[in-house]
């Protein structure tokens, strides 16, 4: 499994968002995939897992399509090209219907990961890496579809100390420090609040 180390060459708490950058939607807004908190003066090392996992947060109630009160398995891949859709799984009795997801092996489209929605209510997708999603989760309308390429490159910025892992990014904040991370490397902070900070990478 890869990693990346953060160094903390300040006297203070510093938190470091990693996320990626919507590569087919660019409009999507950037959130925190992880974030790293390395103490004053040392290190900190975040795990990169090689695979990707898909899943959706559903109604079971059809009068009230935004209440999300089910959660579908989430689906493990390795690949940065895939297809998925979102279905309805009814019981025998017809009584409940409950949201699945299937990986479909034809009508791949390169480098991208593709998941239609076949359930009878919008659903909220998510893209996910060690369990926490990568990319802002999305409502996906029935019969609608979400795609989005998965291979762009992580990134790593100096953040607020009130931002979380799934909180939105504020691109004129993670502007300032924002830098691409290779997997393996090593992020290197220094300077202050009072004089603004820096990523130096090794």
């Amino acid at each position: 499994m890869a990693q990346i180390t953060f160094r903390n060459n300040t006297n203070e708490v510093v938190r470091l968002a990693i996320f990626k950058v919507p590569v087919i939607n660019p409009t999507l807004s950037t959130i925190a995939w992880k974030i790293a908190e390395p103490p004053p003066g040392g290190t900190q090392t975040v795990e990169i897992p090689p695979g990707f996992t898909v899943f959706a947060k559903y109604s079971t109630d059809p009068t009230k399509p935004s209440h999300l009160d089910a959660e579908t398995a989430h689906v493990a891949f390795a690949e940065t090209t895939a297809r998925f859709s979102v279905d309805a799984l009814t019981s025998q009795d017809h009584a409940t219907s409950a949201a699945v997801i299937n990986q479909h092996f034809d009508g791949l489209v390169m480098n991208e990961v593709r998941i239609t929605n076949s359930y009878p209510l919008g659903v909220l997708l998510a893209i996910a890496q060690d369990g926490d999603p990568i990319l802002e989760p999305q409502v996906v309308w029935p019969g609608g579809l979400f795609m989005e390429d998965v291979r762009g490159s992580l990134y790593v910025a100096v953040v607020a100390g009130f931002v979380s892992k799934g909180q939105r990014l504020v691109q004129e904040e993670v502007s300032l420090t924002q830098m691409e991370v290779l997997e393996g490397g090593t992020i290197t902070v220094s300077g202050s609040m009072w004089t603004g900070y820096a990523l130096v990478a090794s």
